[in-house]
């Protein structure tokens, strides 16, 4: 009878701190979520403990693909810190795509435990795609009707030409020729005074 007793509180007791414990030992990736779309450098959370864990890993891989062969390691280590992030994670220096993360963590009595996000889009150098219509999770976004703009027709005013520097003008024209005469006939009154000056008297 005591037997029982004992045995009852035993797992009264015992069974519940081993559930919490297993539940402390919980390992997720928060950030980034699943489908999320990821550009430029994204900080990578996790929740994980801190006091058993003996080291981990973080690989990435094209989303769909399970095979561990086929995983890339992005960092690894066996310090981990509650106010830091897990990585921080350039995703510019790899091609757009769908990708998944998965943590892989040690502990100190050989488990090993793993968390994956399945598949997280890159997106630096081609276009976001829109999230369906249907989707029952997104809210519909407003759609604001773009104003018509009517083309107004503007009075055509002529211009008149500017004068070209390099031509002639009627009146720069008239008044080189007038000058022109001008010293001509004075060349020719000066001539003739010119001569008869020089011209011989006659002897009476």
């Amino acid at each position: 009878m005591w037997r029982w007793i004992v045995g009852l509180v035993t797992l009264f007791f015992i069974l519940p701190a081993g559930i919490a414990a297993q539940a402390d030992e919980e390992i997720l990736i928060v950030s980034p979520a699943d489908q999320q779309v990821l550009q430029g450098v994204i900080e990578v959370q996790a929740r994980l403990p801190l006091d058993n864990v003996q080291s981990y890993e973080l690989l990435f891989g094209y989303s769909g693909d399970v095979e561990e062969r086929n995983l890339f390691l992005l960092t690894q280590g066996n310090t981990l810190s509650d106010s830091q992030p897990l990585y921080r994670w350039d995703t510019t220096l790899i091609p757009d795509g769908d990708y998944r993360l998965v943590l892989w963590v040690y502990f100190r009595s050989g488990e090993k435990r793993e968390a994956v996000v399945e598949t997280v889009k890159v997106r630096n150098y081609s276009a976001v795609e829109l999230p369906a219509a249907s989707d029952p999770l997104l809210s519909p976004m407003p759609v604001t009707q773009t104003p018509t703009i009517t083309p107004t027709s503007l009075p055509v005013t002529p211009t008149p030409p500017k004068p070209n520097p390099g031509s002639i003008q009627p009146v720069q024209w008239t008044a080189s020729v007038v000058r022109g005469v001008g010293v001509t006939i004075l060349f020719f009154v000066m001539l003739g005074v010119f001569v008869t000056l020089r011209r011989p008297k006659k002897r009476r």
